[in-house]
């Protein structure tokens, strides 16, 4: 008979465990992999880097996501570009690596009174320090932070 010790042993070593991991300057949550830039750029200068560093400025799902990215956005105390944007059509918001428009009933997280689209010209999201890390519509032009997100790597551990 087996004891249970030597019966867990054969499981790991047989179906191994898959663990998750991140590029350096990566922190992970969940299944994601997030970079909050040290550096500032234009919306669509974000927009490129994240992309050049094999990931896409973040597109917020849910609660969950949005708690952990504002705990850390707030440790940092900067304000941070995301990946919404209205540039195509005015009041029509779309994630813009999934090109996800939101509908009545997907997750967002406005500041009061947002977006406001202020001197109409205000196109792109950004998770704002003065609002408490709420969303806001932010001319594209302004250069400030970004959060990159990326698939986090499986690593199969066998042993």
């Amino acid at each position: 008979m087996f004891s249970p010790l030597i019966i867990f042993v054969l499981l790991a070593v047989g179906y191994g465990w898959v663990e998750c991991a991140c590029p350096h300057g990566w922190i992970l949550h969940g299944k994601s992999c997030y970079h909050f830039s040290h550096d500032t750029e234009e919306w669509i200068g974000a927009l490129a880097v994240c992309r050049e560093l094999g990931g896409q400025l973040v597109e917020i799902e849910d609660a969950a996501e949005d708690n952990f990215i504002i705990s850390e956005a707030r440790r940092r105390q900067n304000s941070y570009w995301i990946g919404l944007s209205d540039i195509q059509e005015e009041g029509t918001w779309v994630w813009m690596n999934s090109k996800i428009p939101l509908v009545p009933g997907d997750y967002t997280n406005w500041e009061s009174g947002q977006p406001d689209n202020d001197d109409d010209d205000e196109n792109c999201v950004n998770l704002e320090e003065n609002f408490n890390m709420l969303w806001n519509d932010l001319a594209c032009h302004t250069v400030q932070n970004y959060i990159c997100e990326r698939l986090a790597q499986n690593l199969d551990i066998v042993g």
